[in-house]
């Protein structure tokens, strides 16, 4: 089966690598997607396919701790034997708020890849600041600042970090366009993955504890509950009042990968006020097997398609080119498309002019989908153009008589003739009466 998808994946690879130029499209699913703010991106060709709010400010919760991750895998060469102890202040901030904890004690020592698998399967909080705190020199402040710098190197422009693990600061935010971002890098640092999809990590015995376990907040990767949905690998999930449901994830089946993110979806609680149901699962789930159902490779326009067509100026036996497809033009587009429910727009000269060789970029054609441009493909020309001497010779006399010299040098010819007559007619007038005032003298 691995052997299957990783085949389908290069498949799919090569088919995009093909594409002259591909631009996303985003599309409506047939649902109410709950969360506030939402970003689905196919992996495999960078198409965003579905997006709400996806510049919004949001508050991330514990998705912080993904960009505290990546940081510790970059900084870290080697997370097995590079060791930490906890320091008795990390926990000051935590003193009287339940939150999410991985119950590392004070004056317990984890190696930092224990401490990755405490952050990202059990959310512990206190992990985050135990890692900041190393990596920061003391400051975790100035690992914060860290962690904002390296979001911005990524490309994030709507993020800002105060604390490593993401309790509520009104000044700890991000988007959901961002968080994909982030999230995106964090998939290719090898090994990060890996920790994120385990379900349940034995940490075994440490100076503190005999034995020591953590379980994934992540049930979307766990059998037998509600929301198990098995193409799902990864990568945080985050809740906190102020935030809502938040959630990143992974998902790849039959040679398709998508990344996922979801924030703010409304936390749901029974009459008890005891917390019911996931949204960001639910909304997560939906939008995968929306996707997965709907979505597929189609060749719009296969290489070498006859095209359009062109006038030809000089050429010796024709006065127009034919134009044909330089490559092959494949595309993630909804079951239902057809090439025919493609629109082509042509961007081409008004003319071209002889000699042209076969395989010369003349123009381009950008296809259009419901309105959004999808992608757009190089026209060629599809045969050999020789230049007719005769055709050449005549159009260079036309431009020379139609250029702005030649006329500057017939008016000026014209002017001077006319100037010249008018002279002799004067002169030859002054003439006649010199000779008519003599004779009279006489």
């Amino acid at each position: 089966m691995r052997k299957l998808t990783f085949f389908l994946s290069m498949l799919l690879a090569i088919v995009f690598c093909t594409n002259a130029f591909s631009v996303s499209a985003a599309y409506t699913p047939p649902f109410d997607v709950k969360a506030e703010a939402a970003y689905l991106v196919n992996l495999n060709t960078g198409d965003v396919i579905y997006e709400k709010n996806a510049d919004k400010k949001m508050y991330p919760a514990s998705l912080t701790k993904l960009m505290t991750s990546i940081l510790a895998f970059e900084m870290v060469k080697d997370l097995d034997n590079t060791t930490v102890t906890a320091k008795a202040y990390i926990y000051d901030e935590f003193y009287g708020k339940n939150v999410s904890t991985g119950d590392i004690r004070r004056g317990e020592t984890m190696t930092m890849r224990q401490l990755l698998y405490a952050m990202l399967m059990q959310s512990a909080n206190e992990a985050a600041s135990i890692v900041a705190d190393y990596l920061g020199d003391g400051s975790i402040a100035y690992f914060a600042e860290m962690m904002t710098k390296r979001a911005k190197e990524l490309g994030c422009i709507g993020t800002n970090f105060t604390n490593p693990h993401g309790l509520f600061d009104e000044n700890n935010y991000t988007t959901a366009k961002d968080m994909y971002l982030i999230a995106k890098h964090a998939i290719s640092i090898p090994g990060f993955l890996e920790i994120a999809s385990t379900t349940h990590y034995e940490v075994g015995s440490t100076n503190i504890h005999d034995s020591l376990a953590w379980n994934t907040t992540n049930k979307m990767m766990v059998k037998g509950t509600e929301y198990y949905y098995s193409p799902v690998k990864g990568l945080k999930t985050g809740t906190l009042d102020e935030s809502g449901k938040c959630f990143v994830s992974t998902a790849s089946l039959d040679g398709f990968d998508y990344l996922c993110v979801v924030m703010g979806a409304p936390i749901l609680d029974d009459e008890n006020g005891k917390e019911i149901g996931n949204n960001a699962f639910a909304d997560t789930k939906a939008l995968y097997q929306w996707a997965f159902d709907t979505f597929s490779i189609k060749t719009l326009m296969e290489k070498g398609s006859d095209i359009t067509e062109v006038p030809l100026r000089l050429a010796k036996d024709t006065d127009h080119m034919k134009l044909a497809s330089s490559g092959r033009f494949s595309a993630l587009v909804p079951d239902e498309i057809e090439p025919t429910s493609v629109v082509m727009e042509y961007d081409l000269p008004e003319y071209i002019t002889a000699p042209v060789k076969k395989g010369d970029e003349i123009g381009k054609v950008r296809l259009i989908l419901a309105g959004e441009q999808i992608g757009e493909v190089p026209l060629v020309a599809t045969s050999n153009a020789e230049r007719s001497q005769v055709l050449y010779l005549l159009d260079q006399a036309e431009n020379i008589l139609m250029s702005f010299w030649f006329k500057f040098g017939l008016i000026f010819v014209i002017t001077f003739a006319v100037l010249y007559i008018i002279l002799m007619v004067v002169r030859n007038r002054n003439l006649r009466r010199n000779r008519l005032t003599r004779t009279r003298k006489f």
